[in-house]
């Protein structure tokens, strides 16, 4: 009979990253899309207004201004569109991160390892819960993911001018343009278009949209990857860290421990010797021996006791009675 375990249905986590990436791809397309039509527009609008400087010229139609025209033809392609477009996006996109962490920290919460929740957290956003969820309630190591995160924090700050500035970077009204906290991180970007004598910028390549849908993507994938692979929290009073991997190590002891004890009953049916009732009993007393050792570090562990090295000893001297006298020294 095959057994069912070897097929067990796709976790959450994976059908959430499934997911995260449908969605984010869908924002590409569209973003893609987006930026073709105000290129085709950006191009059609050069065309026309050479056509119409060539048509000018061969007229000796020089009185009239053509760039007067075409002027707000280029600025709503070169600046509105991209800005009632790109910066918005960069909203959605936020929001899809800050939106899905919290999402992924809930279906941590639900496996029961612990009852605080994100919303238990202080922070001033969920960004800022979650991440201090993962770091302190899932108990992760994000340590390889901080180069992304503070990226991260540096999107934020743009998405928060776009959010609550009107999309320009000056907060502080006490300090000029140059001296705002934006200011070295958007000046120095070719990909936004930020205007230095009042503060306004906008989001003027899909690139930079792109490239932050990618640092999104990155970090949802490591923590879907390192939560996913969070199994088991075992922890007591005296052994206050997480001890999955030792609870692991002497379970596979105890379970070889009786192997070999069910090897030297197979050994005993076959001897015909003398010695094979004399060989046994000591053999098997002492594998005994050491699956209690284990067993009983197992057990003072579930029980929140204090292993002892005679813990064994009681056992195996007394038996039952020695059990008894143990659950009772680790049940106080």
């Amino acid at each position: 009979m095959i057994d069912r375990r070897l097929f067990k249905g796709t976790s959450m986590f994976n059908l959430s990253k499934q997911k995260i990436q449908f969605e984010l791809n869908n924002l590409k397309s569209f973003i893609e899309e987006i930026s073709i039509y105000i290129n085709d527009k950006k191009n059609e609008t050069e065309k026309n207004y050479n056509d119409a400087l060539k048509d000018l010229q061969s007229e000796n139609e020089s009185e009239i201004d053509v760039d007067f025209y075409f002027d707000d033809e280029f600025h709503k392609y070169n600046e509105i569109f991209p800005k009632h477009h790109f910066n918005p996006l960069l909203l959605s996109i936020y929001g899809l991160f800050e939106s899905w962490l919290k999402r992924l920290c809930d279906l941590d919460n639900r496996r029961g390892f612990s009852n605080i929740k994100v919303n238990d957290l202080a922070g001033g956003n969920y960004i800022e819960k979650s991440r201090k969820y993962l770091n302190v309630v899932a108990e992760l190591n994000l340590d390889e993911t901080e180069k992304i995160w503070q990226k991260i924090k540096q999107i934020q700050k743009v998405r928060n001018a776009i959010a609550h500035n009107n999309s320009n970077i000056k907060t502080d009204k006490n300090r000029e343009i140059s001296k705002q906290d934006l200011f070295p991180i958007l000046s120095r970007d070719k990909r936004i278009v930020l205007n230095e004598n009042i503060g306004s910028f906008f989001i003027a390549e899909k690139d930079y949209l792109f490239e932050v849908i990618d640092l999104v993507s990155k970090y949802l994938e490591y923590v879907i990857e390192k939560l996913s692979h969070r199994k088991v929290v075992a922890k007591n009073t005296t052994m206050p860290f997480n001890n999955a991997g030792w609870g692991q190590e002497k379970s596979e002891n105890v379970i070889d421990g009786i192997i070999r004890c069910l090897d030297l009953i197979e050994e005993f049916e076959r001897r015909d010797d003398e010695y094979r009732e004399s060989d046994f009993k000591a053999n098997l007393k002492g594998q005994f021996g050491s699956v209690l050792w284990d067993a009983t570090k197992l057990y003072s562990f579930f029980c929140d006791g204090k292993w002892d090295v005679n813990d064994r000893e009681l056992i195996m001297n007394e038996k039952k009675d020695g059990f008894e006298k143990l659950k009772k020294i680790y049940r106080r």
